[in-house]
């Protein structure tokens, strides 16, 4: 029997353990990848801290989402990806960082991202143990959607398709982001990189970026960003809502993004938009922060705030096409600045930290 290993939490805040488990065969419809890649997100490193989910089940909770595999082993059953395409062992595969219920209003409605069903915390002793990414293998079951890897993707970008870009491109459009709009990212690391350049492709005037890492800036004018904001320089609200005006022809920006994590950007995004704009709120899942806001300026300025959580499964194809489509132009490769085998996770969240200090990893990336 193959063994595997997998990171576990057992107490938010210390270090992982990595457990060794055999692992399992698919069951009828499922399968099994060899992880190639596993990303740091944010909402990993919120969940490390022990900011943002339940607590932690008895023998430890897995960890990790975002990533990238091959198949190792296909359930009875399977031969195509969710498209009808053929798929065999050693194939590459992405499939999506959400496990919807599937059976409540919103699941079928097509809005998997919105499952009302309840998740429980993974838990690393109780079978199939292969159920997060920081891990050698990771066990896919029944029915959840995956797709065959264009061939003309290189390994190098994939591992982040499945929750970064997933993430801004359903937030994109949700606002309606079109031809012509002018939009303002808070932010420049792994998401306002996919931002900037799904924005672009979806057919933005302007992207404006702001970050305070000259570094995270350079990287969003190579992603597409037409012009960025240093907030070192440009030091308060007032200077930087200026700015974004005056970058904007006096009218505002249709869509601000907030990609953070910190509640006084909402405040201070919805300064920036134009009458009729929209103000999506991604970075903050951590609940009990709280800012003081006045709803008359939404009101007068006919504004709209809006939450995006995840994605629709079935925009995972599309996404891989637009990336094809722009591999000559944008540098996807470089959304991955830092690389660590999986015997040194704690290195990876270590570097990757970035509550009350500043890091210039952009994306770190856990490499079994």
């Amino acid at each position: 029997m193959t063994k595997g290993r997998v990171v576990v939490v057992k107490e938010y805040g210390k270090p992982f353990e990595i457990e060794e488990y055999e692992v399992p065969d698919p069951e009828p419809g499922g399968m099994i990848l060899k992880i190639t890649q596993a990303g740091i997100c944010g909402s990993d490193l919120h969940t490390w801290r022990g900011e943002a989910y339940a607590p932690i089940p008895p023998g430890g909770r897995v960890m990790g989402h975002e990533g990238t595999g091959v198949v190792a082993k296909l359930g009875a059953g399977v031969s195509t990806d969710s498209l009808g395409r053929p798929i065999k062992e050693g194939d590459r595969l992405m499939y999506a960082a959400i496990a919807p219920c599937n059976r409540c209003y919103q699941c079928i409605n097509g809005n998997e991202n919105w499952c009302s069903g309840a998740q429980a915390p993974r838990q690393a002793n109780t079978f199939p143990h292969f159920t997060g990414t920081y891990a050698d293998y990771y066990y896919i079951p029944a029915g959840r959607p995956v797709f065959a890897v264009p061939r003309e993707l290189p390994d190098e970008v994939l591992g982040f398709i499945n929750c970064a870009t997933g993430t801004v491109t359903e937030g994109l459009l949700r606002a309606g982001c079109k031809e012509g709009d002018y939009v303002v990212i808070q932010g420049a690391g792994g998401l306002g990189l996919n931002a900037t350049a799904m924005a672009k492709d979806m057919g933005a005037h302007k992207v404006i970026v702001l970050d305070r890492l000259a570094n995270r800036l350079q990287l969003a004018r190579e992603f597409g960003a037409d012009h960025t904001i240093d907030i070192t320089e440009y030091s308060t609200q007032d200077a930087r809502r200026e700015r974004i005006w005056d970058l904007t022809e006096g009218r505002g920006a249709n869509i601000v993004l907030e990609l953070v994590g910190r509640a006084e950007l909402l405040v201070e995004g919805i300064e920036y938009l134009a009458n009729g704009g929209t103000f999506v709120e991604i970075g903050n899942i951590v609940r009990g922060m709280t800012v003081e806001f006045d709803p008359s300026t939404l009101m007068m300025g006919a504004k709209r705030v809006m939450g995006s959580r995840m994605y629709r499964p079935a925009l995972l194809p599309e996404m891989m096409e637009r990336m094809v489509k722009n591999l000559e132009t944008v540098p996807y490769h470089k959304i991955v600045s830092n690389r660590y085998p999986l015997a040194d996770v704690n290195d990876a969240f270590r570097d990757a930290e970035w509550n009350e200090r500043q890091t210039a990893v952009s994306r770190g990336m856990l490499v079994p």
